[in-house]
């Protein structure tokens, strides 16, 4: 796909079509890291650094699994 680059401030804005940005899941405000490889220009999404508050969050009734070790005594051990 052929697009436009633009004149923005001191620099060079390309835009997104609005069907590359929604594949690659791109909005408003997403940072991209910006390189050149074999003379192209490499645009690469920036994934947001998770927080352990943010993975905890996302931890619902519905998704939560079964403890996974049971520590209670299962023969004759001894305790």
């Amino acid at each position: 796909m052929i697009v436009k680059v633009s004149k923005w401030g001191n620099s060079l804005g390309v835009r997104l079509p609005r069907g590359i940005a929604e594949e690659l899941r791109v909005s408003d405000g997403a940072l991209v890291d910006v390189s050149v490889e074999n003379g192209r220009i490499v645009a690469v999404p920036v994934l947001p650094a998770l927080t352990l508050d943010a993975l905890l969050g996302g931890v619902t009734r519905k998704n939560l699994h079964r403890p996974l070790l049971d520590d209670a005594p299962r023969g004759g051990e001894a305790w």
